[in-house]
């Protein structure tokens, strides 16, 4: 069964993810909707969103706090409109995770890059 995205805690208009497509072991694949064009930071929340579908995290985890990116790479000017991304953990140590990510339009990779999150574990304070 695909993961709900009722399990985000965010709302419009940051709430970028539509319909999850993916949810596996160590990735997520989600379609997304940006109603305005999207800044970098607004990519990269939206991939630190599907990370929550990540079914090695949403068992231990029911979120965390973005705490730094990398290697952004835009590849050509981002309008609003509907995107597929694609979240995979490069490493974790415990709850620190590096994620990397690929935002698709139209089957083209427009921009990808790394990000971390601290991830918070389930009926815990993040620490």
């Amino acid at each position: 069964m695909i993961a709900d995205i009722n399990q985000l805690p965010h709302k419009a208009p940051v709430r970028f993810v539509r319909e999850v497509i993916k949810d596996g072991e160590n990735d997520a694949i989600s379609m997304l909707e940006f109603l305005e064009p999207p800044t970098l930071a607004s990519v990269v929340e939206s991939a630190a969103q599907n990370v929550i579908f990540i079914t090695s995290l949403y068992r231990i985890y029911d979120g965390g706090v973005l705490t730094g990116m990398k290697n952004i790479v835009r590849y050509e000017r981002l309008e609003a409109g509907v995107y597929r991304i694609e979240s995979k953990i490069s490493t974790q140590l415990d709850s620190f995770c590096i994620f990397t990510f690929e935002l698709f339009r139209n089957e083209k990779v427009v921009a990808e890059g790394e990000f971390n999150v601290v991830m918070k574990q389930r009926d815990m304070p993040l620490t």
